[in-house]
């Protein structure tokens, strides 16, 4: 997000947070200007309860956002290539082909369109470390699709295959 506006304040103080967040603080000026001024603009300013509370406000339902992970082919064996690169050729007639897709790098798997995706992947013949990924991915992070990339990045804390 960005962000232009001009501020006449008696003090201002910035904090600079991770992952590109900051935190203003402004002493002599109007909050209620200030909250307009971003609204104008499109976007949602809250005041913090308490300091140090990170307020989020999205007009987009969470319904809406799909979490997704890349990582390195390096986290599958050379089998599950093999059985996601023949999943990934058969038509689309309600098999596999719909949720498993070819990147020309690697495979993206959409795990939310699967009730079961990992009793799925089990039965098409994916490898034990290659479900353990992807059980842990879903549970820690939410992630509703996977993106096996060629050039993506080697996760730490879990096995590699070198093929």
């Amino acid at each position: 997000m960005k962000l232009s506006l001009t501020v006449e304040a008696d003090t201002l103080n910035v904090l600079a947070l991770n992952m590109g967040r900051i935190a203003v603080d402004i002493d002599g000026i109007e909050l209620a200007a200030l909250i307009d001024v971003i609204c104008d603009n499109g976007y949602s300013l809250r005041v913090a309860d308490e300091p140090g509370k990170l307020v989020v406000e999205d007009p987009l339902p969470p319904v809406t956002r799909i979490n997704g992970i890349q990582c390195s082919t390096a986290h599958i064996t050379r089998q599950d290539n093999t059985v996601l690169d023949q999943t990934s050729l058969q038509q689309h007639d309600g098999s596999n082909s719909d949720w498993i897709l070819y990147t020309g790098y690697g495979y993206l798997l959409r795990l939310n369109a699967r009730l079961y995706p990992v009793l799925e992947l089990k039965r098409m013949g994916l490898s034990k470390a290659c479900r353990r990924l992807v059980v842990t991915l879903m549970r820690r992070y939410s992630a509703d699709i996977i993106h096996f990339d060629a050039s993506g990045e080697v996760l730490p804390g879990f096995v590699t295959f070198d093929w």
